[in-house]
């Protein structure tokens, strides 16, 4: 009994201090694995800027911390384990000090109760040993239970008409959002109101609140103050799975999963090849049904005329392989839908990834489709091939588009300009006539552009 007494009392001093070491390294853990896997990912734009150091460095100062907290914790098994021996060895010792000193006992009664008296203590201290790991691992349990109890989105709801939106009007008005409730909010009474097939261009220096209004039309944050309508219907209103699959999004980190183009482009399988297909034709991915047919009648044994198909002029075929060119394109990969894509795309060039996205787009053609800030990880060729394909599928008569910009050029043709600053709308209304304001903000932006005078000439014309 007194050595039971004597290991708990130990047992739960260790605990005491243990338990929030063991919270601290397991704390200390996760960033390793975070970097680790950051770095497989962008292993080709590290070494593009030679940046391995630097990343090699920030590892270590994470491992560094784990460390710390890995090293302590094993001073407190240490400190328990030996604390643990003593107190087995001054057992075994009593017990062996007592059998001698009865001179009367059995030998074999003897060695039985020397030899229990070490399988006691070994007992004894393998016990309090595992139920000190369960204490200590419970951290994991209660990080689970943390994410078990987070909070998860409201999916209730009003059912949205079926053909909802029919127009594409989008009116928001007062709204105010916040990206925790004891958070200060980053849009402050927001107003304006988009009328149908208007392409509206979103610009605002950092912080202003632009990536905010996308979350907030998604309805990944929730409106504090405030509403967002759509057709005349509050957003949110409706449930989120009908509101966030009747719109469509193309972020600045396109988003494609492991599986085929296919997938990608019709995860629910809805449409047909042919549509899939001319999708990636009007994205420029692959080259039109008609250039390629005439492209694989090259080497035939009869000349155009005998075989009656009209080969493509020169400027045309040179003006198929620039946009191809120009979007890093594979051709090759994307005739085929059940070409394979690996996760997150990673086989695929960044402009080829936004050109998919866009792709899957134009297929659900949806009657508001958001840019954030789509292409500002790609070259401006692939930005000007980009623009292309939003103005001729997503067209004045067709697609309410919002452009959050940070190239002026791709939004300076646009029906209406809002900028944003510090959670406010300063300025909404057309390219030309936010040019004509005094002391502006858009106007300074432009003037401060490194392309001032293409832009104005847009602009004015």
């Amino acid at each position: 009994m007194i050595l039971l007494l004597l290991c708990f009392h130990y047992s739960n001093l260790f605990l005491q201090g243990a338990r929030e070491i063991k919270r601290l390294e397991s704390n200390a853990k996760s960033p390793i694995y975070e970097q680790f896997g950051s770095a497989l990912i962008g292993l080709g734009t590290i070494r593009a800027f030679s940046k391995g150091q630097a990343y090699i460095e920030r590892m270590y100062a994470k491992i560094d911390r784990h460390a710390q907290a890995y090293w302590n914790l094993w001073l407190f098994n240490r400190w328990l384990g030996f604390r643990m021996s003593v107190i087995g060895a001054a057992f075994a010792g009593a017990t062996a000090a007592f059998i001698v000193s009865l001179s009367s006992i059995d030998a074999s009664l003897a060695g039985f109760a020397l030899s229990f008296s070490l399988q006691y203590t070994s007992a004894v201290t393998w016990m309090l040993r595992k139920y000190a790991n369960v204490e200590l691992e419970m951290n994991s349990v209660e990080r689970v239970f943390e994410y078990s109890d987070l909070e998860i989105e409201n999916q209730d709801g009003l059912d949205a008409p079926a053909a909802w939106p029919t127009e594409g009007r989008l009116e928001v008005s007062d709204l105010v959002i916040a990206y925790a409730p004891e958070l200060p909010p980053v849009l402050k009474g927001l107003s304006f109101t988009v009328e149908k097939n208007q392409r509206v261009g979103i610009v605002g220096r950092t912080g202003a609140g632009k990536s905010s209004l996308t979350l907030a039309l998604f309805r990944f944050l929730e409106a504090r103050e405030g509403s967002i309508h759509i057709d005349g219907i509050d957003v949110s209103k409706i449930k989120l799975a009908h509101l966030r699959s009747r719109l469509a999004i193309i972020p600045q980190d396109p988003v494609l999963f492991s599986g085929t183009i296919r997938s990608n482009l019709d995860p629910f399988d809805e449409y047909s090849d042919s549509e899939l297909q001319s999708a990636l034709e009007r994205v420029h991915l692959v080259p039109p049904a008609d250039q390629m047919s005439s492209i694989s009648s090259i080497g035939a044994p009869e000349t155009p005329a005998e075989s009656g198909i009209s080969t493509p002029t020169a400027v045309e075929s040179s003006a198929s392989s620039t946009l191809a060119s120009r979007a890093g394109t594979n051709i090759n990969i994307f005739r085929n839908l059940k070409s394979s894509i690996s996760e997150g795309g990673l086989n695929l060039s960044q402009g080829q990834r936004q050109l998919l996205c866009l792709a899957r787009a134009i297929v659900s053609r949806p009657k508001i489709m958001v840019l954030d800030e789509a292409t500002s990880a790609v070259d401006m060729d692939t930005d000007a091939l980009i623009q292309q394909s939003i103005r001729s599928e997503f067209g004045r008569n067709s697609t309410t588009v919002l452009v959050i910009a940070h190239r002026l050029s791709t939004i300076a043709d646009f029906d209406r300009i809002l900028v944003l600053d510090a959670g406010k709308a300063v300025e909404f209304g057309t390219p030309k006539d936010l040019m004509n304001i005094e002391n502006g903000v858009f106007k300074s932006l432009v003037q401060n552009s490194g392309e001032r005078e293409a832009l104005e000439s847009i602009i004015l014309a």
